[in-house]
């Protein structure tokens, strides 16, 4: 450890860089998904549809549920933050952070399960609204959040926003239309 001009204790210059970069490796190493701790990447998910802006450590673009559990728990054991992202469409600034960012469009995109009968969807997190409901028209049905954003915004993000829309004095909010979340969290 170091001082500044204050007295107050700071790391040694090149401690956090190099956690990072063991970071990086062990990412790289455990993940079948791509990841990024590129300057060009890091600098596109600085931002959101927010005002702010904060640069990541990096960038994972997790394959499978797996990807998502190791990058949660290598990112645990060396102290940095993880920061889920969907799309980038809120406005509020949440799906950015100095941490590593899971971008979760690529691989978790998909439909797992579907009971038109029950009038029940099991989605990943990644799945774009607009795609989901072209998959649900054929049967008569929508999901009815209906966001601005619905070429792009995905539905884990509109989960973790639990967003409205223009039907929402109807249809109400994310939180009526969603039976359970599975999620992982650093401490298993």
């Amino acid at each position: 450890m170091s001082h500044d001009r204050a007295g107050s204790q700071r790391p040694r210059p090149g401690a956090d860089t190099r956690r990072e970069a063991r970071l990086e490796a062990r990412l790289r190493a455990g993940l079948r998904g791509e990841v990024r701790f590129d300057r060009f990447t890091r600098g596109l998910y600085s931002t959101d549809a927010s005002i702010y802006q904060v640069e990541p450590l990096g960038v994972v673009f997790p394959e499978s549920a797996g990807d998502v559990r190791r990058a949660v728990e290598l990112a645990g054991e060396h102290g940095i933050s993880v920061v889920v992202r969907g799309a980038g469409t809120s406005q509020s600034g949440q799906s950015i952070g100095r941490g590593v960012i899971l971008d979760t469009r690529r691989g978790l995109d998909g439909v797992l399960d579907f009971d038109p009968a029950a009038r029940r969807v099991v989605v990943e997190p990644g799945i774009v609204l607009d795609r989901l409901n072209a998959f649900l028209r054929p049967y008569g049905l929508f999901f009815p959040i209906d966001v601005a954003t619905a070429s792009r915004a995905t539905l884990g993000g509109m989960a973790g926003n639990n967003s409205a829309g223009s039907r929402s004095v109807r249809y109400g909010h994310m939180v009526e239309h969603v039976r359970g979340i599975e999620a992982v969290l650093a401490d298993g």
